[in-house]
């Protein structure tokens, strides 16, 4: 058995019990992302009610970390607003993912489950629901690991809030979650145009993590995205596809 097939193994079982198992070396990767927002909340200055207010309403660490930097930069709330919603334009690739797997689940709740989904969630729902089709062992699979990456990440910028500058700098504390979002991405590719997509996201997240840090995440993502529309379209137009349709 592959590590791939192993990760995407779990057809039956406790729902809870798979989450936990699947989310814990993602959790662990949280915890010094989270702890690098935090303490950037912090020496910005930023009233503890604020910083775990955006914590929790955003749920994004790449927004949240730019948004507090542009705070701290002086920039207006329309600066805020902007930044914020360039960088969480992928959420509404993952909002049609959510109303893919919670199909026939009422516009309000599917409202309510697509609210907290991360990164992290994103892909491992993925590879979990294309073998489980269950509507309510995913619900449950779901909310747990949302509940444990969720609660990983706030609690550690609640910890790094009130530790301050106790935190040491130059930790690279920041690359943590795009460099485990990469080496998850490369454990999960299947298929050709899977395959360029992953390496291409994987790539850029990589390479640019150490210029943008948190932000390097959603970069890659939209360039992975990119670049499996493009080798798809290019599968599609080749020769031997067309054989194969003629025949």
């Amino acid at each position: 058995m592959t590590a791939t097939e192993l990760d995407t193994a779990p057809i039956g079982g406790h729902p809870a019990r798979a989450a936990l198992a699947d989310t814990a070396p993602f959790a662990a990767a949280l915890i010094p992302f989270g702890l690098a927002v935090g303490a950037a909340s912090a020496a910005a200055d930023l009233p503890a009610t604020t910083a775990m207010f955006g914590a929790l309403i955003l749920l994004a660490g790449a927004a949240q970390l730019a948004a507090v930097e542009t705070l701290a930069a002086d920039g207006g709330i329309l600066s805020v607003i902007v930044v914020v919603g360039l960088v969480n334009l992928r959420f509404v690739f993952y909002g049609a993912g959510v109303a893919d797997w919670f199909a026939g689940v009422s516009i309000r709740r599917r409202l309510l489950l697509a609210f907290p989904i991360v990164d992290q969630t994103f892909m491992l729902c993925q590879r979990r629901f294309e073998h489980e089709h269950d509507r309510t062992w995913r619900q449950r699979y779901y909310l747990t690991a949302t509940a444990v990456l969720a609660g990983t990440f706030v609690g550690s910028q609640a910890i790094a809030y009130q530790l301050g500058s106790a935190l040491p700098e130059g930790l690279g504390l920041h690359l943590a979650a795009p460099l485990a979002f990469a080496g998850m991405l490369a454990s999960s590719l299947q298929g050709r145009n899977t395959v360029i997509a992953g390496a291409m996201s994987a790539m850029v997240v990589i390479g640019t993590a150490g210029l943008f840090g948190p932000t390097a995440l959603p970069l890659g993502v939209i360039t992975g995205v990119a670049a499996g529309v493009l080798a798809t379209q290019e599968s599609h137009n080749s020769p031997a596809t067309d054989e194969r349709v003629a025949s």
